[in-house]
């Protein structure tokens, strides 16, 4: 019961922040699509996917990210909740996905986390592992922190290579 009063008592705040999961940042996006995967899809993969949005739109980088598991968890941890509401983050209607065939089959980067490297074996595109980062769970800004760190470096990277014309065959962690 105390977690539905804390949930009830965060959800106002996810709703009037300015950041919306999800929402048009780019007016015309490319079907070019990051994938991002975690276990629980609630966590590491879901702020990649947030920071990556937010980084690529300020710097021009037209492409999309998504956040995917390989053993959903239903809800978002309140503490995350409360993470991502401190960091101006909404949600919205966003829940957490189960990684399925199409996921990998549809995108041009892969990343993991913490994850067998079978779990994303079949994609046909580049693929990472962003394995022993910081704990999110145990220290939400150094987890964060850890965790946009990467993700500025596959942006940065990514917009180098578009700059260039061609998609990278790596993805470069420099």
């Amino acid at each position: 019961m105390k977690q539905w009063v804390a949930v009830a008592m965060i959800l106002p705040l996810l709703s009037v922040t300015p950041f919306q999961l999800g929402a048009p940042r780019i007016a015309a996006r490319s079907d070019k699509t990051v994938l991002f995967v975690c276990e629980h899809g609630t966590v590491r993969s879901l702020l990649a996917k947030v920071l990556f949005e937010q980084y690529a739109a300020e710097v021009g980088l037209r492409m999309r990210a998504v956040s995917r598991a390989t053993r959903a968890d239903s809800l978002v941890p309140l503490w995350m909740l409360q993470g991502l509401a401190a960091d101006h983050i909404a949600l919205g209607a966003w829940h957490p996905q189960t990684l399925r065939p199409r996921d990998l089959a549809n995108a041009s980067y892969v990343v993991s986390f913490d994850i067998p490297t079978a779990a994303t074996a079949a994609a046909r595109a580049p693929r990472a592992q962003w394995d022993s980062l910081p704990s999110v769970s145990r220290d939400y800004a150094m987890g964060r922190d850890a965790i946009k760190a990467r993700v500025h470096q596959l942006v940065d990277s990514l917009k180098r290579a578009h700059a260039r014309g061609k998609a990278p065959r790596s993805i470069d962690q420099r």
